[in-house]
């Protein structure tokens, strides 16, 4: 696992959109390698397999996304993500994350995690497909995860 820069970002935008249904953008992808307050991590196997996105605000450290490559899924490499990710928090901040309320499997991962449910944006995500509706988040946190 390492930090990604602006030269993954080829390797990135393939992952996005081999694993997600909406993927993100070339821009939105640049945005988060270069932000300040961010850090990108991927995992590679030899290919870039898995990756989180991070931002940290004020206290706060979110995961803005979190992808892993649909021939690698169930290796661990989001639990691995993860973990970087509390160990990346301080004692006192938490960790938060927004997800798909359709997302099961995710949404189970993140509670595997120590997140719970802490409250819901109805309509926050676009629709999927031609006849699909918009779809709420589920705002999730883990609390004080940090080192101590």
């Amino acid at each position: 696992m390492r930090r990604l820069g602006v030269d993954d970002l080829p390797a990135l935008l393939e992952l996005e959109r081999a694993a997600q249904v909406l993927p993100w953008t070339s821009a939105a992808l640049r945005e988060e390698l270069a932000h300040v307050d961010g850090e990108v991590l991927g995992v590679f196997a030899p290919a870039l397999v898995g990756y989180i996105s991070l931002r940290r605000i004020v206290d706060e450290l979110w995961i803005l996304n979190l992808a892993t490559h649909p021939d690698h899924r169930r290796a661990g490499i989001a639990s691995g993500l993860i973990s970087a990710a509390k160990d990346r928090a301080t004692s006192s901040a938490a960790l938060w994350l927004e997800v798909r309320e359709g997302n099961a499997a995710a949404r189970a991962l993140y509670e595997h995690h120590g997140f719970s449910v802490v409250g819901r944006r109805p309509g926050y995500y676009p629709a999927v497909g031609p006849q699909g509706a918009r779809e709420a988040a589920v705002l999730m946190r883990a609390a004080k995860i940090g080192k101590r």
